[in-house]
Formats: structure tokens, sequence, C-alpha cells
């Protein structure tokens, strides 16, 4: 694999709040992470594309734990995730993933699956999780669908109220997996626009995503993968005007030019 080429990977005298090193995961004889180094400083905006299967999907549920790097150390805010029972569940307190699909509830309304989490995992009353979750619906300009059930929403809607789901956890962390790819293009927009309205609230994000237009106007760092390795990391204008790997500059052609 060729050489990685990166920026400065944390902001000026602050620690990151998220490192990567050496984070390795296999499937079965499938190398999906290789050995992987990342650090994100707390508000940075890090877009990661790259084609299928070069392990873009497979670094942010490991860092959700949503899947076990078999080696290396994954850290958030000073924490090593997967460590202690208990260190694991501070960590990961402070991490909301929004999926490809929705994932939410069908027999449940809206606003009951926003209450769900903050009720069961934080023991929050009933009416303190209802205000809460109306606050993050209208944040994503949603509020008057709250009775409804997902089965009566677009696919834009269902995706902004998964979104508005993670945020009632309140963390500091957001993970985007793909979140418009199963969208029609018409429904994009609106979802990518709520992700844009968190960026600039200063929410931490690391999204894998093809928007490239999104990539341009939000991010801090556009991270390339691929074979399951980090191959370039630099800011957009860089990333897009001048990729240093010639993997990163052919996977650009296509995908710009498509």
């Amino acid at each position: 694999m060729s050489k990685v080429f990166s920026m400065s990977q944390s902001l000026a005298g602050s620690a990151p709040l998220i490192r990567f090193e050496g984070v390795s995961k296999s499937f079965g004889s499938f190398k999906a992470l290789n050995e992987v180094n990342l650090s994100v400083a707390a508000g940075e905006k890090i877009v990661i594309c790259g084609p299928s299967g070069s392990g873009k999907s497979t670094l942010i549920r490991c860092l959700s734990q949503l899947e076990r790097n078999d080696a290396g150390q994954i850290w958030v805010d000073g924490v090593e995730v997967g460590s202690q029972a208990s260190q694991q569940s501070q960590a990961r307190s402070q991490i909301g993933m929004v999926f490809q699909q929705f994932n939410l509830f069908g027999h449940l309304s809206v606003l009951d699956n926003l209450t769900l989490a903050p009720m069961r995992a934080r023991g929050m009353a009933r009416k303190e999780a209802q205000d809460l979750a109306m606050e993050y619906l209208a944040r994503v300009d949603i509020a008057e669908q709250a009775h409804k059930f997902p089965s009566q929403l677009s696919g834009g809607q269902q995706q902004r109220v998964a979104i508005a789901r993670s945020l009632c956890m309140r963390p500091r962390i957001m993970l985007f997996d793909e979140p418009t790819s199963a969208l029609d293009p018409e429904m994009i927009q609106e979802v990518l626009g709520v992700m844009e309205g968190l960026a600039r609230e200063g929410m931490t994000m690391l999204c894998v995503t093809h928007e490239m237009g999104f990539a341009r106007r939000v991010a801090d760092r556009v991270v390339f993968m691929d074979q399951g390795c980090l191959v370039e990391d630099a800011p957009p204008a860089q990333f897009f005007s001048a990729p240093r790997s010639e993997r990163c500059r052919s996977f650009l052609e296509r995908i710009l030019h498509h």
C-alpha cells in the first residue's frame, strides 16, 4: 500500500477527542482495516470516502464498538474504547450513530422512537424525555410528525427522525454511515441540510459518504481509504485540487465525472 499522505491531525495545543492507533480488523481472511492511525480534534468534521470494501464503515463501527477491533487501540476523550466495561460504557455514551437504513421501530410512533433510549438507558422521566424529543424533532424540522409512525413518513423524514433520535442521547460525537445512500435524490438535500446545521454548531462528526459537495462545504479534512488503509488525509481544498496519491486521484476522477 502506498504511503499515507496526512496533515496535522489535531488542533494545535489540544489533545485529540478521538484517536485510532494501529487499528486492524479482519473478517475471516479479509483484512477490513490494516493498522489505521487517525486523530480527530473536538469539533472537527471528517468526511471518509473510498471504494466499496475499503474499510470506511468498519472504521466508524469499531469506534462505536458495533465491531470489535482485532488489534490496536481506539481512544475517546482519553478513555480506551473496548477496555473495562465501565470505561467502554463511558466512551460509547458520547457517540451517536446514523446508518444507511433508518432502523426505526415500526410499531412505535416517532415520539416513542425518540424517548425509548433516554428513558431506558438514562432513567429519564417520560415527560422530560418527551420534551427533549420534541426539541430535537423541531431541530430537524419535523416536529409536526411526532405522532405518526415511520411507515407514514418519506425516506428523508425517517432519516431526520433517526438523526434526532441519536441527538436525544446528547452525544459529543456523531457518526454517519452513508446516511443518504438509501434516499431518493430529492430527499438527499434535506438530510444533508440537517448535517450541515450540526456541523455549524460545532458537533464533532465522522461522515462516511460519497456526497463530495457536502465534503467541500463542511469537512475540515477529507480522508481517503483503500484496501483497509488510510491513504490520504487533507483539507478539502488540497484533497480535491491536488491529491498526492495516484489511487486517490483515480478515485476522484471516477466519482466526480460519473
